[in-house]
């Protein structure tokens, strides 16, 4: 999402951070009388978006470290998710678990569901979740992309009870100094400044039962993540069109019927839309942006297929939009992908 009306954090995770800042020498207490961090002990007690950002930022440069990302994303607690964390660990499977944390990626609060989105596919044999940043993080981005990156890692050990079988990880940006950080937690092939940032992984392990399975708990688990996350977005509209929308890109609701389904008026989607900063339009393109750097990324699919998918008959009216969001024509972007010795077989118009 765009990131104008930024989401609360939990205190589980701002204690959790304290504690881990305080192991890498920080004075905590200066920093907590600084942000105004008081009453932590209460677990109904959220943090401002803004407090979160600049307490990131003072992280930043008090530890002096480059790749604290990572290390917050590879270390973070358990705890810090809170139902969630259970919801995941009592799905069948890990394809059922990355759905459900998916859907409920703004439940922690933080950057995830807001600033940064997530999301997933299978290409060619291999699961791949793709992140999508919006450009509102500025100096805390690349802090941002490590700590989800590395936090998937962290995550997906809780639910299989074993690493995740990487394959590959491609970054939107230059090799950071602290890259033997990055061999370190994925152990895989890197590629650096590429147009779009995804973590490939062996598709066979999605549908491998997880060890701690309770269909019962997970039904329970997924009723109180979808009445919290709806609380902790205090109502923000454009994150329930956006579950709207995901499911079928090229067919989205017209505003009338999108209104419908939220049980308000289109006058007053509309309003709510205009006052979190977005126009409907605006949305759907941010979804089918998102969509259609995944999906250029399958070789086994020709740009014509692409545009299809997303709803475009005309095929030139998607070069267009692709060109308008990202820069680059589907072409160029897949050059940046694989080089000009393009995957064998793959359709280019």
């Amino acid at each position: 999402m765009n990131g104008v009306h930024p989401i609360n954090t939990d205190s589980r995770y701002i204690i959790w951070l304290l504690d881990f800042l305080a192991r890498k020498g920080v004075d905590i207490e200066s920093l907590s009388r600084i942000h105004q961090l008081t009453d932590l002990e209460r677990l109904d007690i959220s943090i401002s978006g803004a407090t979160h950002r600049a307490l990131l930022s003072d992280a930043l440069q008090l530890t002096g470290e480059s790749g604290l990302g990572l290390k917050l994303g590879y270390q973070r607690s358990l705890a810090t998710y809170d139902q969630l964390a259970y919801l995941i660990m009592s799905c069948a499977t890990l394809r059922e678990a990355t759905e459900k944390g998916l859907k409920y990626q703004n439940y922690p609060g933080r950057f995830s569901g807001n600033a940064i989105i997530t999301t997933f596919s299978e290409i060619d044999g291999q699961g791949c979740y793709q992140v999508s940043v919006k450009e509102d993080l500025e100096e805390l981005r690349l802090l941002a992309v490590e700590d989800l990156l590395s936090n998937i890692m962290t995550t997906a050990r809780w639910v299989l009870g074993q690493p995740l079988p990487v394959t590959q990880l491609r970054c939107d940006y230059p090799e950071p100094p602290h890259v033997e950080d990055y061999r370190a937690i994925f152990n895989c092939p890197m590629q650096f400044d590429t147009p779009v940032i995804q973590l490939f992984f062996d598709a066979a392990i999605l549908d491998q039962p997880l060890p701690n399975a309770s269909p019962q708990s997970a039904r329970l688990y997924a009723s109180v993540c979808e009445e919290k996350s709806i609380a902790r977005q205090g109502g923000n509209v454009a994150w329930r069109l956006w579950q709207l929308i995901v499911k079928d890109p090229a067919n989205p609701p017209d505003m009338t019927d999108a209104a419908q389904a939220l049980c308000c008026s289109t006058r007053t989607l509309h309003r709510k839309l205009q006052s979190e900063g977005w126009q409907y339009q605006q949305l759907i393109d941010q979804i089918r942006e998102i969509h259609a750097s995944r999906v250029l990324s399958d070789p086994t699919l020709s740009v014509t297929q692409v545009a299809l998918q997303l709803g475009y008959s005309d095929h030139s009216g998607f070069l267009k939009a692709f060109k308008k969001w990202t820069g680059l024509t589907p072409t160029d972007f897949r050059t940046k992908l694989w080089g000009p010795q393009q995957p064998i077989g793959l359709g280019r118009s």
